[in-house]
């Protein structure tokens, strides 16, 4: 059952916090140990390999809020948590302890209070459709796609919903949607406001016995899109709105563990769709 959670920091943002910076935090909070060499390779209550193609969890964005929002506990940054599978709840609660430090990019902060659970949806609850044909999303942070080695800046719908639908899959198949076709889904773009923005997304890799961090460019959207979907059946509306319904806790696009794809939907005005019986 996907569920979103706040992480409650103490401390103040003194110099810029990479994007990506929290995903070694939340990895070490949520992700299965390594197996020692005498264990075998799959850990019996394995819920999130470190090297799993479809994490189980999402994060980000960091956000700062004024003097004052959060009560007694001075925390002035809140990180936002993900979860895609209810087991790693318990997991976030024995990791999240008031007290423990955290350090963000150059930046330290204290873990101020428990973490604490903001929403939560049922995998069937996904599924059900208010007849909307059209929806606005705003991407709040850099979405992009992956194909092989290379990474796009454009959200197309056929694309983003065929990511989501085969993240679902492995999550919860039972519920998950029909695989749309590539290229040729009848959603569209009918709007779009935004723009691409470049980040350098720094990760640790072994290689030869030798530890060595390297770098990747990934480019990725920013901004509101509208999809519509005025010409397609209902069912495939209802997928499309069940997948970004989705996306709202899962994130969408690639590199979702480490703050890219983040997205809040937003009100927009329905098209008028041809009924049977009318012209």
């Amino acid at each position: 059952m996907p569920s979103r959670w706040e992480v409650l920091l103490a401390g103040l943002q003194d110099a810029p916090v990479p994007l990506a910076a929290p995903q070694a935090v939340v990895s070490g909070w949520l992700d299965d140990p390594p197996p020692r060499v005498t264990e075998p390779a799959a850990v019996a209550g394995a819920r999130s390999a470190h090297a799993d193609s479809a994490r189980a969890w999402a994060c980000g964005p960091l956000q700062t809020c004024p003097a004052g929002d959060l009560g007694e506990s001075g925390a002035r940054t809140i990180l936002h948590v993900r979860l895609l599978d209810d087991a790693l709840a318990g997991r976030l609660a024995g990791a999240v302890r008031p007290g423990r430090s955290v350090r963000l990019g150059a930046c330290e902060y204290q873990i101020a209070a428990p973490p604490r659970e903001t929403g939560r949806i049922g995998w069937p609850e996904l599924q059900k459709w208010s007849g909307e044909r059209a929806w606005q999303v705003h991407f709040v942070t850099p979405v992009c796609l992956r194909r092989g080695n290379r990474t796009s800046p454009w959200p197309a719908p056929d694309s983003v919903a065929r990511g989501l639908a085969e993240r679902w899959r492995r999550l919860d198949p039972a519920t998950a949607p029909a695989l749309p076709p590539r290229g040729g889904a009848p959603v569209w773009v009918s709007d779009i406001e935004g723009h691409s923005e470049a980040h350098i997304l720094t990760r640790r890799a072994k290689r030869g016995g030798q530890r060595l961090l390297t770098e990747e460019v990934i480019s990725g959207f920013t901004g509101r899109i509208r999809y519509v979907c005025d010409g397609g059946t209902e069912t495939e509306a209802a997928d499309f709105g069940a997948l970004l319904a989705f996306a709202a806790y899962a994130g969408a696009g690639s590199h979702t563990t480490y703050g890219f794809g983040v997205l809040c939907p937003e009100p927009t005005w329905q098209p008028p769709t041809l009924r049977p019986g009318q012209p």
